[in-house]
């Protein structure tokens, strides 16, 4: 891959393959939402939500603006206590469970603008999703005992593999804050494959690009899945959401159509929702 060079296009996939994608809805959930309430200040935001998310499917969750998508993410990953219902992960019930805990047992989030550490470089941020794999304390890695300096070692080659994965060799050492938003979003992708997750919930992962990286951002979120990993796709983008198996389209805090993207698509509730027509 040629050095970066200002050139916002994320980096090219290999060859996708999409043959096992159309039973993976079948399969029994990895997560699920059942009957999920919430609301603000007694104004109902969710009612009734239920949301399977399969085992190495891509699921959809559609929805123009505030139908409930970033309340009903924010519950699913943790970050927010629904006021009713229940969030299971393999069949046990985690409701309320802190992030960080439901990242130890396999579930990442990304988020709309990248989190990203902008003062580190795309190296050291790719590190930071393998911390979870370290053995070493604090006490040891302050005062640089061999085995956090080993440890420390095979994490930065590790990440290093990570970044080749991702076409990101040429970069490093370039610090992650001077990236245009593309490059953003693949270092983000990559330091969430990099923590191995089972299951990887993607929150409007297109915001802030442009056509081409959000067909290349397709490409990455198709072979992600094929790596293994059951991901739920939250987006208002419909272009996007064509890389999902089975589709949820949420309004005003209901789910009013599931099937496949292209039986959601031509739903005339989804429509209405959309278009107005």
């Amino acid at each position: 891959m040629d050095a970066y060079r200002g050139s916002t296009v994320l980096a090219e996939p290999a060859p996708l393959r999409h043959e096992a994608q159309a039973q993976a809805h079948v399969q029994p959930a990895l997560l699920e939402l059942r009957g999920i309430a919430h609301n603000f200040r007694g104004l109902k935001v969710l009612e009734g939500v239920d949301l399977p998310v399969p085992r190495g499917g891509i699921t959809g969750l559609i929805g123009p603006n505030g139908s409930g998508k970033t309340t009903c993410f924010n519950i699913a990953s943790g970050f927010l206590c629904p006021a009713g219902g229940q969030v299971l992960l393999d069949g046990q019930e985690v409701t309320g469970h802190s992030p960080a805990r439901l990242s130890r047992a396999g579930l990442v989030r990304t988020f709309q603008t990248p989190q990203l550490f902008e003062h580190m470089t795309v190296l050291e941020n790719v590190m930071v999703g393998l911390h979870a794999a370290t053995r070493s304390g604090w006490f040891a890695g302050m005062l640089r005992l061999p085995a956090a300096r080993r440890e420390l070692e095979d994490t930065r080659g590790r990440a290093a593999e990570v970044c080749e994965r991702f076409g990101l060799s040429a970069l490093l050492q370039a610090q992650a804050g001077t990236l245009p938003a593309g490059r953003k979003r693949v270092v983000e992708l990559a330091r969430a494959f990099a923590a191995r997750p089972r299951l990887l919930l993607l929150d409007e992962p297109s915001s802030g690009l442009n056509t081409e990286e959000i067909e290349v951002l397709k490409g990455w979120i198709v072979r992600l899945h094929q790596q293994g990993m059951a991901i739920l796709l939250v987006s208002h983008d419909m272009g996007l959401m064509a890389v999902a198996q089975r589709v949820h389209a949420l309004y005003f805090g209901r789910i009013i159509a599931s099937g496949s993207f292209e039986q959601v698509q031509a739903d005339a509730r989804v429509r209405e929702a959309y278009l107005g027509v």
